[in-house]
């Protein structure tokens, strides 16, 4: 009785799985499968939606209330949260002792979870609809994505030396630039006024910390991939 009781070998292989470094790399790059699924969707959403500019519209008019495309925008972007999710996950695998790095796959994480209801069940309103309830919810959820994405790409600048680091801090430079130009802009979105320039700057922000993910699972799997060979040369 006082002895642990072994686990079974389907409990065995999901041990194994777990801790092997083949889905330690699928999961971190599920970040670069997100991008990609985002990318194609907002590309593809945007055409079908007959009218729509990319240059002055928001990225959530394309999942709105009474968008022609909603249900496709509501899809690819499930799709590209759980992608984001898992992406996470990999950076929490990746960490290995890095602390900081562990905060930027918590912050991610969260990110993740606080944005899963955002389009499905609290989108903006379409131009000239009332807005309501899911208009509030939505901007509150949208801000504290932004502060969730700056928080990451920032612990990752600390967690992560050398020439990361600087790419980290311009990407957050940008992030911030157009962070506070599209702000004004989607307070003249709610007020159903013209809104110039809102979908360029709002894309400018998003595609810069995609390509911020993208660079960090790179990274992550390089240092992957040499720590594989260091482990092997030590064993030959």
């Amino acid at each position: 009785m006082g002895t642990r009781m072994r686990a079974g070998p389907w409990a065995q292989a999901v041990q194994r799985a777990w801790h092997g470094q083949k889905l330690r790399d699928l999961l971190v790059v599920s970040g670069i499968a997100a991008v990609i699924v985002y990318a194609i969707g907002d590309l593809v959403s945007g055409l079908l939606y007959d009218g729509y500019s990319f240059r002055d519209q928001a990225i959530s008019e394309l999942s709105a209330y009474g968008s022609p495309v909603r249900p496709l925008a509501v899809t690819w972007i499930a799709l590209h949260n759980l992608l984001g999710i898992a992406f996470a996950v990999g950076i929490w695998r990746s960490a290995e002792g890095n602390r900081a790095l562990r905060w930027t796959a918590g912050l991610s994480l969260a990110n993740g979870v606080v944005t899963a209801p955002l389009h499905p069940f609290f989108p903006m309103s379409s131009r000239g609809m009332e807005p309501g309830f899911n208009d509030t919810m939505h901007l509150v959820v949208t801000m504290v994505f932004g502060l969730l994405v700056f928080a990451a790409v920032a612990t990752s600048a600390v967690a992560l030396r050398g020439w990361f680091r600087l790419y980290a801090i311009a990407s957050l430079a940008v992030i911030m630039t157009f962070g506070g130009l599209t702000g004004p802009l989607m307070s003249g979105l709610a007020n159903n006024l013209p809104t110039p320039w809102l979908g360029a700057f709002e894309r400018v922000n998003a595609y810069v910390t995609f390509a911020w993910i993208v660079v960090l699972a790179l990274v992550l799997l390089r240092r992957t991939a040499d720590r594989r060979r260091s482990a092997d040369a030590g064993s030959s």
